[in-house]
């Protein structure tokens, strides 16, 4: 929602100003893990080419000797090991990502409690598949709930006397909507400020 929208509205600059603040944070927090995905393979795969340079060069220069020869075999070893790496470090954040979608609110410990990533299937590209399948055991064990996200309970306000039926809380994390927070904050500020309380915001 731009800050436009929020004029028409009828907000005032610091309610306006408290909205895009918010919004902010989360698009930030999204590019941030993106960030440090990218980073990390690449990182690797630099790591790859400076080996498999190396490599190339004393191939090169030195064909006869038995020592270098025993160091190119060295590199070869660990090109061999940081493919495996990248492909484990690509196949980890694919899996975190689609175990997310599912529902799952801590990835790691079921990656742990399933047997580590080897224990989970996936395509060419290192996409996992057959996520639902796997986890329909552990949705059906109440002992694993606390792995899965909850339905959260709805909060609900109305515009204009901030009670009786209404939308959900438009500040929660699970509900966030924008032009809602616009609206009520226009319309009942007091009850602006009690929703976004509930939902851990303070404007």
């Amino acid at each position: 929602m731009t800050r436009k929208q929020l004029e028409d509205l009828g907000l005032t600059k610091e309610q306006m100003d408290t909205i895009m603040e918010l919004n902010g944070k989360d698009i930030e927090n999204t590019k941030a893990s993106a960030k440090g995905k990218d980073d990390e393979i690449a990182a690797l795969n630099e790591q790859i080419k400076t080996a498999n340079d190396t490599i190339a060069e004393l191939k090169k220069n030195n064909v006869d000797n038995e020592a270098l020869q025993k160091k190119v075999g060295e590199y070869e070893g660990e090109v061999k090991r940081l493919k495996a790496e990248a492909e484990a470090t690509t196949k980890t954040y694919a899996l975190k990502e689609q175990l997310s979608k599912a529902g799952v609110v801590d990835a790691d410990y079921l990656i742990y409690k399933h047997g580590g990533i080897d224990k989970f299937t996936f395509d060419k590209e290192n996409n996992p598949v057959g996520i639902e399948e796997t986890l329909k055991p552990y949705k059906e064990d109440t002992a694993m709930a606390h792995l899965f996200k909850q339905e959260p309970v709805k909060q609900q306000y109305n515009p204009k006397d901030g009670s009786g039926p209404g939308a959900v809380n438009p500040f929660a994390k699970e509900t966030y909507n924008l032009t809602k927070q616009g609206e009520l904050l226009r319309s009942n500020p007091e009850q602006a400020r009690a929703m976004a309380a509930a939902a851990g915001v303070t404007i």
